[in-house]
């Protein structure tokens, strides 16, 4: 059984590290209860403490998470984060539901069915949200 969710490209994360107010779009690939993975232009530095946003669902939406490994691949760097307890799990948890809950919406709307957030919801919870609670049920 997958122990990680995919992130919905559309949305895209942002990393805020050190000094750097604006932060780093990041293509962020997988997410599980306990952090995330994602890629980045630029090297972090393990054990570094970063902060993590989703401005184009949640603007003020921050998490905190700490740099646990830092690679070079094609695109730059693959950066793992983990979270920095439950509540900043639980957080991610939420928002990560929304997003993925967008993401079925627009899909459906592709395919010609137009549901407004709250329909969609009540649709994806009663197809995914089992499987998405044992993702993030530890």
């Amino acid at each position: 059984m997958r122990r990680f969710i995919r992130h919905p490209t559309e949305f895209p994360i942002l990393i805020f590290a050190g000094d750097c107010a604006s932060g780093d779009e990041a293509s962020m690939c997988d997410i599980s209860q306990g952090g995330l993975a994602c890629r980045l232009t630029r090297k972090l530095r393990v054990g570094e403490t970063v902060a993590l946003g989703i401005p184009s669902i949640q603007q003020d939406y921050r998490i905190a998470g700490q740099i646990v490994r830092c690679r070079r691949c094609r695109a730059g760097y693959r950066i793992a984060v983990q979270f920095s307890d439950e509540a900043e799990s639980f957080k991610t948890k939420m928002v990560e539901q929304v997003c993925q809950i967008e993401h079925f919406r627009r899909e459906l709307c592709r395919e010609g069915c137009e549901l407004d957030s709250e329909a969609a919801a009540r649709e994806w919870i009663s197809r995914f949200g089992g499987q998405f609670a044992d993702i993030f049920s530890g």
